[in-house]
């Protein structure tokens, strides 16, 4: 059975492997320690909300940030 923080990591993991990130990637970001993220999500220990929160944040900057770059580079190539 996922308990709702497995089922958020889980989703927080498919947000970021859907823009070409890693789970590393959102670790590296959120200053979560990847080994930590992994026994939350085989149910080993439960994390703290703010831990989910700031994974969460670190996909959404991620995301924001390669939007930022590729509306960049359209604009560029639309003036070229």
């Amino acid at each position: 059975m996922n308990t709702l923080a497995q089922q958020a990591l889980s989703d927080i993991k498919a947000r970021a492997e859907a823009a070409g990130f890693r789970i590393s990637d959102v670790c590296r970001v959120a200053e979560v320690d990847q080994s930590q993220v992994s026994r939350w999500s085989n149910g080993v220990t439960e994390p703290l909300y703010s831990a989910v929160r700031r994974l969460e944040q670190a996909v959404d900057a991620l995301v924001a940030a390669r939007l930022q770059k590729l509306s960049e580079s359209q604009e560029k190539a639309e003036q070229a």
